[in-house]
């Protein structure tokens, strides 16, 4: 860990960005790079530090996705955006939206904050391989992560519905840090939304925005409608409406596995059982590259890759690279039966077919009854007990040893103890 004293490569006033691509000409490749939140929040000031190593002071993350909700034609705002030389293909950044972030984090004990856009050189290929080899330990050792779901143009309210819960990169930004909330329009002030479960809501700025934990807002998207909000005294407060129900995650009628898999794998984080609800969850994802999906969840799994070796459409070979890696730390494979209605994968048969992305770039998964929301053939919630350890090699094929026995169909009733039931193939009977 370095000291909190970073070298200062950027010092723009807000009134002096423009609409050209903001480039940190004097950054060093391969260094961490923090926004200065106090100079964001209060100095109306962008101030990027670089440090060696990562800073021993308090720091916080940013989750987001890179191409969110835009912004409302009648939203105007005396702030202006930034845009990112090498990262064209993402949203503006909106300076107000990164100011209440700053916030967010103030109220944390950050004035650092971390955020890939602008403290990655996106440009420099070679940096961005450092660093995402470094992103399980950026997120891990932040102090606190704050989570915009709808992405950098605007905050958006509970009740929009947003992409984050269905991208690649957001799995790991949820488990690895310590504390997790999220940064929302707001109005209400400080209150608790209620049914059998609370989530704490906490005003940032008056009128403006909220932030809440990000666990129990999600448990609190998949119970839906029928919930009440109260003031911090008790008292009963209207709803916005009579239907209201948090969405910032998704449509529970679609996307309620993926947002089920995402709190079983914050529930079991540190746990054996965990890398299950990983894999599983990182299928029910999609990146706009290939494989970032894999990439995005090395970290929480114990592997480095080195990035420079893989193409970005080679999920294939990052995967088997990411299994030599698991199992070669003495674990198991724990990515066995995580989606038993789905077709097996033809080059790498110990996991399902790889998902592709639909105009939406959403996640779907094809079945042998065609193309299907990935969401509607994937498992969710359960783990097999005491997967094999083993070896993978490097064509993809899976060995291990383990005790077994032969079995023969059978027409008898499954009475007896050596006659089991397969629900696809039929009654078995252990043979003698």
């Amino acid at each position: 860990m370095a000291d909190s004293e970073g070298k200062p490569i950027l010092h723009i006033n807000f009134g002096d960005i423009t609409d050209q691509p903001l480039s940190l000409t004097g950054a060093t490749p391969h260094r961490y790079r923090f926004l200065d939140g106090d100079a964001l929040a209060h100095k109306s000031t962008l101030r990027v530090l670089e440090y060696e190593d990562l800073p021993s002071v308090p720091y916080a993350v940013i989750s987001y996705v890179w191409r969110g909700l835009s912004t409302h034609p009648d939203e105007k705002s005396s702030l202006p955006n930034i845009h990112v030389t090498g990262a064209e293909g993402a949203d503006p950044i909106s300076v107000d939206v990164l100011r209440l972030v700053a916030l967010a984090a103030e109220q944390h004990g950050c004035n650092l904050v971390w955020l890939d856009a602008l403290c990655i050189l996106q440009a420099n290929e070679d940096d961005k391989a450092w660093q995402i080899q470094r992103m399980y330990d950026i997120y891990r050792s932040c102090q606190e992560c704050i989570v915009a779901p709808g992405g950098l143009q605007r905050l958006v309210s509970l009740t929009e519905e947003t992409s984050w819960a269905s991208r690649a990169w957001t799995l790991q930004e949820a488990i690895a840090p310590p504390s997790v909330h999220c940064l929302f329009a707001w109005d209400r002030g400080d209150c608790y939304i209620q049914s059998n479960m609370f989530v704490e809501v906490k005003e940032i700025e008056k009128g403006v925005a909220a932030i809440a934990p990000l666990k129990s807002t999600l448990e609190m998207a998949m119970k839906g409608s029928g919930v009440s909000m109260h003031d911090r005294q008790g008292k009963k407060m209207e709803l916005s409406s009579e239907d209201f129900k948090i969405s910032i995650f998704g449509d529970m009628a679609r996307d309620r596995p993926r947002v089920r898999e995402l709190i079983d794998a914050m529930d079991m984080k540190g746990k054996t059982g965990m890398f299950t609800a990983i894999w599983r969850s990182s299928f029910m994802r999609a990146a706009k590259y290939p494989v970032d999906t894999v990439f995005s969840v090395m970290g929480i799994m114990g592997v480095t890759l080195d990035t420079s070796k893989f193409k970005n459409e080679d999920r294939l070979g990052a995967t088997i690279a990411l299994m030599q890696g698991i199992l070669a730390r003495g674990e198991h494979a724990e990515w066995l039966a995580i989606a038993t209605k789905t077709l097996p994968n033809p080059k790498l048969s110990t996991l399902p077919v790889f998902p592709q992305v639909d105009a939406a770039r959403r996640p779907i998964l094809e079945t042998k009854d065609g193309m299907k929301d990935i969401g509607d053939v994937m498992d969710s919630g359960w783990r097999l007990a005491n997967t094999p350890k083993g070896m993978i090699r490097n064509d993809g094929y899976f060995r291990f040893s383990a005790l077994s026995t032969s079995v023969k169909e059978s027409n008898e009733e499954t009475t007896s103890a050596s006659v089991f039931n397969s629900d696809t193939t039929g009654t078995w009977e252990i043979a003698p």
